[in-house]
């Protein structure tokens, strides 16, 4: 994996480098780093570069990290990378829920707080190059996980709802909640969503990544506010 380390204060992108390649040296994984001091050239870099981890500092000269954030998901359309935010302060964290960051490190930057999150990191990747098999008509096909923002039920057919398109298959909602990873979640009798691609919700909808609006039913809202703001807690339980 790649990891990209973009903060204005060189002492915490050294520290924070040391860190991750400790981390990599004492887990045996691959992770190769990149360090910038500041959001432009970062983005140049991220535009020709595949990329997958961003810690990126909150308070950055020119384009600050918020901005940056916001390109990435919007204009790149960039999901799967994982964002995660560092700052002195700590009144960002609902500020930056729109850009989906997958968690927010304040400083110092402190093995105990880096370790978790790079552990999570990996644990997620990993069921993220797991793949959905489903039948139809007598073949076997297989989806990534990552690459589905939603199952919709319609009478016998299922849709599965990406990012570039729709497949359908005949199936019942209620066998396949119990074979997905456990950030897709039941927010409908039609509806199970995948959490990573919520970009919006209230207490009676949720807003995907590609603008599809789908109800939350009275029965499951107190579960899926409880589940998205767990969610949520857990990106920044550093705070």
């Amino acid at each position: 994996m790649k990891a990209i380390i973009c903060d204005d204060e060189k002492s915490t992108c050294s520290d924070l480098e040391d860190l991750l390649l400790k981390y990599a040296k004492e887990k045996k994984v691959s992770l190769n780093t990149e360090v910038f001091y500041s959001g432009d050239p970062l983005l140049d870099y991220l535009k020709r570069e595949k990329t997958d981890i961003l810690f990126l500092d909150i308070e950055l000269p020119g384009m600050n990290g918020v901005s940056v954030g916001k390109y990435i998901r919007e204009i790149m359309e960039d999901d799967n990378l994982f964002l995660v935010y560092i700052s002195s302060k700590e009144h960002y964290a609902l500020q930056l829920f729109q850009n989906q960051p997958f968690d927010f490190l304040v400083k110092p930057i402190e093995q105990e707080k880096v370790y978790p999150v790079l552990d999570h990191i990996y644990r997620i990747a990993g069921k993220n190059n797991r793949s959905f098999v489903y039948q139809n008509h007598n073949d076997s096909f297989r989806i990534a996980y990552n690459d589905i923002l939603y199952f919709q039920s319609e009478g016998r057919k299922i849709n599965i709802v990406m990012k570039d398109g729709i497949e359908t298959f005949y199936g019942k909602l209620s066998a396949m909640e119990e074979k997905v990873p456990e950030f897709f979640l039941r927010i409908h009798k039609s509806y199970l969503v995948n959490q990573n691609y919520v970009k919006e919700f209230t207490y009676e909808w949720v807003k995907m990544i590609n603008g599809d609006i789908l109800n939350i039913s009275k029965a499951n809202r107190a579960k899926v506010r409880r589940k998205i703001l767990e969610s949520a807690a857990d990106e920044f339980r550093n705070i």
